[in-house]
Formats: structure tokens, C-alpha cells, sequence
């Protein structure tokens, strides 16, 4: 009996495309059992977390979509979103995707990228510009870092955008194959010596506040508190980041800027107590206002006004905060204050949730009394 050859190339590939096909689909069940535990480590930290996750009917191109949901000890701490892994299992995304419901074909190899800067301006409402960043390209995204300006110079903020043109994915992509703990803690830059305490401290405590932020003043205090309650036993570096919140507070990038030339010159002994003069003067603190201060606390200091003024709100000082604003950003925080010790993320939602963490590495751990919230 004869064959068609048309049957028989039907049949060859119908064989050669089951083992890729069993491929993918081990790859996807491998995928879906690896991520609860990666959630568990990715996730802020909540005591006795579960994460259960189910295949999710979104889509991103080149990308596996999964729905979490995550319960602990705390109501507040408890999620419920989708997240995506790229199809070969390399990555983690967790931010917002925005369409282009026109794209341009590129030329030259260079996308038209207007659209994204209209949006992205819009949003924000002030200038924005896309500058491609091609080192840190993946998963057949193009990275593209979106440059926004804060008035104190362009704030970048990381995503990617489909090689089309036509998909925008805000944020970072994460290294699915690596402890998201391990991850952060390659991201933070700690070649700046700007921290409290020991300089051999056993736990690395990263804080990234700003110091016009209501509730960074509340647990800020409060952590000073705590630490020093426990500052017998408890090893630690509290190191301090910027993050003000440029586009809705007014005064915040000048404060950091502020604070880091206190630091420049004349150290932490400077800078912190200035941080906490701030925080007493919140309330009734305006962009004038934060002028005088700064430049009192630069005379306290014993800092001559000139060498002061040649460093307050000057490029290299205001380069400084960006880059902590921009590290912030690779990161994923999107609220202040926001902690990571030791790569562990601490959203200090509820009042002992940090006492939960630090009492692990120490059991004989002391509470506080926190007091009311503020308003």
C-alpha cells in the first residue's frame, strides 16, 4: 500500500512536536509548583504566610500568567493578584502592562515610542522620554528605562516594551531562578556608608522614607525606638534611603537633598539628627521652611554657608537621591516607608509585624508601646 508523502510529513511532524509540547508542559507544571515558594520569599513578610496559585487566563506575550492568593497572620498583609513567569521559566513579572492600540512599525531597528511618552507624561502630568537600555533587555522585551521629570532633574523609571511596539510592561523583571531575598540584596547599593549602628552589625536594615511622608515620620520614630530597646542584644546596620515622593509632596527631594549634604559634609552625626528635626517639624513645614532648616542645621554642624550652598540642591547632590529613587524603583517599592532586611521585605502595616521578623533573629526580642496611628 503507498502513502501519500504529504501523510507522511502530517505524521513526522505530529512526532516532532509532542516531545516539545511535553516539554512545555513540564516546563509550566514546574513553573506552578516552584512559584508558592517563591512568592513566600518575593512577598512582603507575614508570619505563617500561605500562597496557593491557579493558571490565570491573562496574557502577556512570551509570558504564563498565574492568580495567587496569599493569607498570613495579618488581614492587611493578605494578597490576591496575577503575576507571570516567562514561558521558558527564566523570569517574574509583577507589574501593569499598557497597550498601544496603534504601533508603529519601527525604523532603522528604532521603535516609535511616542505613544508610551504621551501616556506615561500624562500620568504623571509632566514630561517624560523613553531612553532605551538595551544591557538590560529579556524575554524578547526591549528594556526601556522612562525618564520623568521631577523638577529636580529626570527620575528613570525601568520597564520593557514588546518588540513590536505594541505592549509596554511596567516595572522589573526578576530572575525566577534565584531567591528574590538574594536578588534585592545584589540591588542595594551599600557602598554609601550612610547608616546607624555598627558598622560589623549582623542584620543589614535598609530603609527607603521620605521625610515629608506622614507615616514614614510614625514608623520612623518607632523604629528608632525598638532598635534602641534592643540595642544590647540586637546586631544590626540601619541604613537610610530617599525616596521622596516627588509628584505630590512638595518640600520632600529638598529635605533629602538636605540631608545628604549634611552627610557629605560631616557625616551621619549629622544627618540623622537632622532627619528627626524635620519629622518634628512636619506639621507645619513648608518649602520656605525647609530652607532655614537645612541651612541651621548646616551651621550646627559647623559647616560654612558657602560650602553648604555649593551642595544643596546642586546636581551631584540631587544625582544622589535620584539614584536612591531609582533603586527604589528596581525594586519594587511603591510605598513609604518601605524595609528590607536582609532582602526580606517588611510592609510595617500592622504594628508587630516587624517585631515578628526581628524577634526571629532574636527570640528575647523587646516590645514598644506604638501608640495611636496618625490620622
Amino acid at each position: 500500500m503507498k502513502i501519500r508523502a504529504s501523510v507522511l510529513c502530517a505524521v513526522a511532524a505530529i512526532a516532532a512536536a509532542a516531545p516539545a509540547a511535553a516539554q512545555a508542559a513540564k516546563a509550566a507544571g514546574t513553573i506552578e509548583s516552584r512559584l508558592p515558594g517563591y512568592l513566600n520569599n518575593y512577598l512582603p513578610f507575614d508570619p505563617g504566610s500561605k500562597v496557593t496559585v491557579e493558571k490565570a487566563p491573562e496574557k502577556i506575550p512570551g509570558f504564563q500568567s498565574f492568580k495567587f492568593k496569599r493569607t498570613g497572620k495579618y488581614a492587611k498583609l493578605a494578597a490576591e493578584r496575577t503575576v507571570h513567569i516567562s514561558d521558558d521559566g527564566k523570569w517574574f513579572f509583577d507589574g501593569d502592562a499598557m497597550t498601544n492600540p496603534a504601533p508603529v512599525a519601527s525604523r532603522g531597528g528604532v521603535l516609535d515610542l511616542s505613544w508610551l511618552e504621551a501616556k506615561v507624561s500624562n500620568l504623571y502630568r509632566t514630561r517624560s522620554r523613553a531612553i532605551p537600555t538595551p544591557e538590560h533587555d529579556a524575554a524578547g522585551y526591549k528594556s526601556v528605562a522612562m525618564a520623568i521629570e521631577s523638577g529636580y532633574g529626570a527620575v528613570r523609571i525601568p520597564g520593557y516594551v514588546s518588540a513590536d511596539g505594541s505592549l509596554y510592561l511596567g516595572g522589573v523583571l526578576w530572575d525566577f531562578q534565584m531567591d528574590p531575598r538574594e536578588e534585592r540584596r545584589r540591588r542595594i547599593d551599600l557602598s554609601t556608608p550612610r547608616y546607624q549602628s555598627n558598622r560589623d552589625g549582623a542584620l543589614t536594615i535598609v530603609e527607603y522614607a521620605d521625610m515629608e511622608c506622614g507615616y514614614c515620620k510614625y514608623r520612623g520614630l518607632q523604629m528608632d525606638t525598638l532598635l534602641e530597646a534592643n540595642a544590647k542584644t540586637l546586631s544590626y546596620k540601619r541604613y537610610y534611603k530617599f525616596f521622596p515622593l516627588w509628584f505630590n509632596h512638595v518640600w520632600a527631594m529638598k529635605a533629602a537633598s538636605a540631608a545628604d549634604c549634611l552627610f557629605r559634609l560631616v557625616g551621619a552625626k549629622a544627618m540623622f539628627p537632622f532627619k528627626k528635626h524635620v519629622y518634628a517639624q512636619q506639621a507645619t513645614m513648608t518649602v520656605s521652611l525647609i530652607d532655614d532648616l537645612a541651612l541651621t542645621e548646616a551651621e550646627a554642624a559647623g559647616i560654612p554657608r558657602p560650602d553648604f550652598l555649593a551642595c544643596y540642591l546642586r546636581e551631584e547632590s540631587l544625582s544622589t537621591v535620584r539614584k536612591d529613587i531609582e533603586e527604589g524603583q528596581r525594586l519594587g517599592v511603591k510605598s513609604t516607608p518601605t524595609y528590607f532586611i536582609d532582602g526580606t521585605e517588611i510592609t510595617w502595616i500592622e504594628d508587630t509585624v516587624m517585631e515578628d521578623f526581628l524577634r526571629i533573629k532574636d527570640p528575647a526580642l523587646k516590645t514598644i508601646d506604638y501608640g495611636p496611628k496618625p490620622q
